[in-house]
């Protein structure tokens, strides 16, 4: 793997010695975000290698959306945002749009923890609670996706685009509008008509095609992109989807992306194989192979109309494990593409796509072609390069092209362009100003980001309260001086009254607890008393008794019961006093509790709490808004450089200076894949 980037010569150079007539492949999801952009490629082939063929296409072989059931979604067609809240498991492959300086940047919950944010205590008094701070707080800034709600899992290739076309329009404008609006009002006006030619485009062509599926318009729009970018016809450019490439039967089992396949199927190799995937996978969310039905190999049968599902090996079938599992009867295992791919057509007929799993499916393309990715494209490359590394090392080599990897400088290249932008409010507030042109955002882009991450940096080392709204006087003047000055006069007046309470608090716990040791004095007395009745007084009374029924008496008894009775009513004497004495300290100590608590929840302290607390309040606040301003730009600007919308340079310069620059200063390098044979 290598991070160098190279000339655009060097690249042509290999690619005419090294790899004379392999064509370049680019695939993604939707044309609507950072795919079309790769017609910088072509531009610069068309200099010095024009005779290169580029395969360009839509990844339609994957789900469309998935979203909770349990999510309070209306069933049908949604548009959605993205947060770390009710649409946390959000995924979105397809139908997404970004909005200009827009991203599918999240900041999570833990993030603002993170960065010392008292989520809790906020979360008290924000309007709508907890639930409606996370929603507004953790919401990615400027992005959309379109969700087909309680409709299982869809594959992109089976979506009707007749039937989705209401919601994707309302997609379309929502990001074409919320773009518009970051734009003067010139600049809005000469981008509203690159707008609606975009959007007549998807009606006429759903107009024209009524049976096509969503990624039949995205294959045709991408095609109109390139030549709307390049500002001609393309040559040597051939449309694809993900579908078409892998279509799997028998005519096209030998073709060299499915050798990897061949290499799982082959008895001699197919354990280093499932060894090379699990080691790949580990310590991801990336299932092992043991996760998925008895007998799975990494790859997936894709059936328009029934589904997508793994293939499991078993005695005597090969299932594809599909929300309806569809069992293909065979007398013995496929040890091959072709034995596989014959029992596959058999079945299941011409039509059906054969992919690799994520990690699997990278290895696939790069066996016949050089794949195109951006800069931080495919977080899964890395992976991928482990497990042809490991099966390398397991005695399967097998050939893989290198990755070439495409990094623009998407927001330095608007010093080309003569336009002006009104800043959303995450941007204005870390640029300090709301507007600013083309230029002076490409001189002061990654100032700001810097500026951006030291504050976040500065954030996360507050630890304490004053120290948050003396950083935030700084940093914002008023009205922080004045709040802290309110905060002092409002801590000294609870310092103030406390410090009045104490005494008498404390006065008040002496006195119930003394009330609680007499109590306990009166008991002991009690039991006294009832021994010295039981074993002194009862037994005089009852031997005096007894000589009076006999007619006598005795008068040394009758002394010692007279003396028993004294020591009797004395230990009354003494309980009547201790609970006296008890019931007058626990009065003493009711009335001092009720003197503290007329100080403690007096007008005078709870005005003071009420300042205190309002001010801790919005300090929190601020610094959470803080956070997520300067999370949205460091992120999400960073991210964007890197993965521009295609469509923001037609609306944001329709003479595509912009698009221009970002083509003349797109650097490009190789990415080896270990294990290459």
């Amino acid at each position: 793997m290598s991070d160098h980037h190279v000339s655009f010569d060097s690249i042509v150079s290999r690619l005419r010695s090294d790899f004379p007539g392999v064509k370049l492949l680019a695939l993604g999801q939707t044309v609507y975000w950072d795919e079309p952009v790769k017609a910088v490629l072509r531009m610069a082939l068309d200099g010095v290698y024009p005779e290169a063929e580029m395969v360009v296409g839509i990844h339609d072989a994957d789900y469309f959306s998935k979203v909770s059931a349990s999510r309070n979604l209306p069933d049908g067609w949604v548009v959605v945002p993205h947060s770390d809240g009710a649409t946390r498991d959000l995924w979105v492959a397809t139908g997404e749009i970004s909005s200009l300086f827009g991203s599918e940047t999240v900041p999570g919950r833990d993030v603002f923890t993170s960065h010392g944010v008292q989520f809790d205590r906020i979360s008290r008094d924000f309007p709508g609670g907890r639930d409606a701070l996370v929603e507004s707080a953790t919401e990615a800034w400027g992005w959309r996706g379109l969700v087909h709600v309680n409709a299982e899992n869809e594959i992109a290739c089976c979506i009707s685009l007749k039937d989705a076309l209401p919601r994707f329009l309302e997609l379309l404008e929502w990001g074409f509008r919320h773009t518009l609006d970051s734009l003067s009002e010139a600049d809005s006006a000469r981008g509203q008509v690159a707008a609606d030619e975009l959007l007549d485009e998807v009606a006429e062509y759903a107009a024209a095609n009524p049976d096509a599926s969503i990624t039949d318009m995205f294959r045709d729009f991408l095609h109109k992109s390139y030549v709307r970018l390049l500002d001609r016809e393309p040559n040597n450019l051939t449309l694809a989807s993900m579908t078409g490439l892998f279509t799997f039967n028998k005519s096209t089992a030998a073709l060299p992306r499915f050798r990897l396949l061949d290499a799982f199927l082959n008895p001699a190799t197919r354990q280093a194989c499932q060894d090379a995937y699990d080691l790949a996978v580990e310590n991801s969310d990336i299932y092992t192979l043991d996760k998925f039905c008895d007998g799975a190999i990494p790859f997936d049968l894709v059936m328009p109309g029934v589904g997508r599902g793994t293939i499991c090996l078993r005695a005597g079938s090969v299932i594809v494990d599909a929300d309806e599992p569809i069992v293909l009867s065979t007398n013995e295992f496929p040890t091959s593409a072709a034995e596989l791919a014959a029992l596959v057509e058999a079945k299941l007929g011409v039509g059906v796509a054969l992919v690799g799993k994520a990690i699997p499916l990278v290895l696939m393309m790069a066996s016949e072609f050089v794949f195109v990715l951006h800069e931080q494209a495919s977080v899964y490359v890395p992976r991928c390069e482990k497990m042809a590394s490991v099966m390398k090392e397991r005695g399967v080599t097998l050939p893989f092209y290198p990755i070439l990897r495409i990094k623009y400088h998407t927001w330095d290249s608007l010093s080309a362009c003569e336009s002006t932008f009104n800043l959303p409010g995450h941007m204005a507030t870390a640029f300090r100003q709301g507007e600013i042109t083309s230029k002076e955002l490409a001189d002061s882009w990654q100032v700001v980001v810097a500026d951006q991450t030291r504050l976040l940096e500065h954030i996360a080392r507050i630890a304490d309260i004053d120290s948050l709204l003396t950083f935030l006087a700084a940093q914002h003047g008023n009205p922080w001086p004045e709040r802290i000055i309110s905060y002092i006069a409002a801590s000294a007046t609870v310092r103030e009254l406390s410090l009045k309470a104490e005494p008498l608090k404390a006065e008040s716990v002496r006195l119930r607890d003394l009330s609680h040791e007499i109590k306990a004095q009166v008991q002991a007395l009690e039991a006294e008393k009832g021994v010295h009745f039981r074993t002194l007084v009862k037994p005089l009374k009852d031997e005096l008794e007894s000589l009076s029924l006999d007619g006598k008496t005795d008068a040394d008894l009758a002394a010692k019961l007279t003396e028993q009775e004294k020591v009797r009513a004395e230990l009354e004497d003494q309980i009547r006093h201790k609970r006296e004495e008890a019931h007058a300290a626990q009065n003493r100590s009711q009335d001092l509790k009720r003197v503290v608590q007329s100080i403690e929840k007096g007008d005078e302290m709870m005005a003071a709490r009420g300042v205190i607390n309002t001010i801790e309040y919005e300090a929190e606040l601020a610094r959470l808004w803080l956070v997520r301003d300067a999370v949205l730009v460091t992120k999400g600007l960073e991210y964007t450089d890197h993965r521009p919308s295609a469509w923001w340079f037609l609306l944001v310069d329709p003479e595509l200076k912009w698009f221009n620059r970002v083509a003349e200063t797109a650097e490009y390098r190789w990415e080896e894949i270990e294990g290459n044979g």
